[in-house]
């Protein structure tokens, strides 16, 4: 029974150490993805990812507390993942500093990429070791079988029932997990983005609001919400119908991605109306220049399946903390400015109260 509880012991050991690398790859897909497109949400999945990684640590520290030839290992990974993280932080720092476009971006991954072969190649050299173990413990176990009586193979039959019921009630286990991770993952998904564009919702602009708000306020410097509506689509939707409108949504949103940048968060509020989040810029003329941007996209007919449809963007600028000091504040503003816009001939941009 000793050597049975030492073996299932090796076994949460060594599912740990493979939960770890998970853990590690998911922080760093978290850092990857906010490094490529500037969302804020991916940093969610990076402090997860962080928080499972040092809990699974302090597991395995302690389940390996006897361990003298697997605790050198374990010591060595925990350097290498102390280093992972200061490198992840460090590059999210250069990110919020230098932009999207950046030169780090090449240096995080390469160096992201040799931290992580070191970990995992520490994560299988641990996993062998315990593999190895494990099949001492299977040998000494074999061993007192053929060592015991008629009446301990009886027990040893049941001891393999148990412990292949065990394995299979820990694959099943397993694999619901599985399962329910990816499906959970979907749902989070679809609650915070547009079914049909696939950007962020009304509910990711609040909470991307309130963090871009946040940060601003604490460092001193300046954001702006654009608050779009497109010119002309009640027209389409009535002449062509609701399918033609929503295809042609979805080609204005990728044309509007086209033209931002990566540290900038755009998001379907509802209907034909878009929010634009510039969290990063140094002078007022970069706001002008990026409306006159946006709206240059319609300067000819937009194609949707082989149809000239002619729409254009109403736009409302406010600044923070010029045209309010509070976000219900800045997106009223933005969309007081935006019917300015449309009162002005449509297809325009206005800044608040200007």
């Amino acid at each position: 029974m000793s050597f049975s509880e030492q073996k299932d012991l090796v076994d949460r050991q060594r599912y740990d150490v493979a939960a770890l690398g998970k853990a590690i790859t998911n922080a760093e897909s978290g850092q990857r993805g906010y490094l490529l497109t500037g969302h804020t949400l991916f940093l969610d999945t990076m402090e997860q990812g962080r928080v499972e990684t040092h809990r699974l640590l302090a597991r395995l520290d302690k389940r390996i507390a006897k361990a003298d030839e697997i605790r050198p290992e374990l010591e060595r990974v925990k350097q290498l993942v102390h280093q992972k993280f200061d490198a992840i932080d460090k590059s999210i720092q250069v990110q919020m500093r230098a932009g999207s476009y950046a030169s780090h971006l090449t240096l995080s991954k390469d160096k992201g990429r040799e931290l992580m072969k070191l970990i995992n190649d520490r994560l299988s050299e641990m996993d062998g070791k315990l593999e190895h173990l494990r099949g001492d413990y299977e040998q000494e176990i074999r061993q007192r079988v053929i060592e015991a009586v008629i009446g301990a193979v009886l027990l040893c039959m049941l001891i393999i029932g148990v412990l292949l019921f065990s394995y299979r009630s820990t694959t099943d286990l397993l694999e619901q997990m599985l399962k329910t991770q990816a499906v959970t993952e979907q749902l989070s998904h679809q609650v915070d983005h547009d079914l049909l564009t696939g950007l962020p919702n009304r509910r990711s602009v609040d909470e991307h609001l309130e963090t871009v708000f946040q940060r601003s306020r604490h460092v001193s410097k300046p954001f702006a919400i654009f608050f779009m509506d497109l010119d002309g689509f009640k027209h389409v939707n009535d002449e062509y119908g609701h399918e033609i409108g929503d295809a042609l949504l979805v080609e204005v949103s990728s044309m509007f991605q086209k033209v931002l940048r990566q540290t900038d968060f755009l998001a379907r509020q509802g209907g034909d109306e878009f929010v634009l989040v510039v969290g990063s810029y140094l002078h007022r003329m970069e706001l002008v220049q990026l409306a006159q941007r946006l709206i240059k996209l319609f300067s000819r007919p937009v194609i949707v399946r082989t149809m000239a449809l002619n729409i254009g963007v109403s736009i409302g600028i406010a600044e923070y903390p010029r045209h309010g000091k509070q976000v219900k504040q800045l997106l009223h503003a933005a969309d007081k400015a935006m019917y300015v816009s449309k009162k002005n001939g449509k297809n325009s941009f206005s800044f608040d109260g200007e």
